[in-house]
């Protein structure tokens, strides 16, 4: 499993499945699943100032939305116009 992918699922188990779906075929899920990790160990890493901590921190929340939201996405059904 991907270092990446492990990550978003181990942020969100209870939509495992679903992330893998999405990981497994749409590659701006997957893109957006690398940016979260990148952010992810920059924080870990212990930011050089308080300011760019916060803008990771920041970062993350906005990935973290966006993770989500692709997932919601996914997850409802097509809306058919007449």
């Amino acid at each position: 499993m991907a270092s990446s992918l492990q990550l978003v699922c181990e942020q969100f188990p209870h939509l495992r499945e679903r992330v893998a779906c999405l990981f497994e075929r749409d590659e701006l899920f997957r893109d957006l699943c690398e940016d979260y990790e990148a952010c992810t160990d920059a924080l870990a890493g212990r930011p050089a100032s308080e300011g760019l901590r916060r803008e990771y921190s920041v970062l993350q929340l906005r990935l973290e939305t966006e993770l989500l939201r692709y997932v919601r996405e996914d997850a409802e059904p097509p809306v058919h116009q007449k």
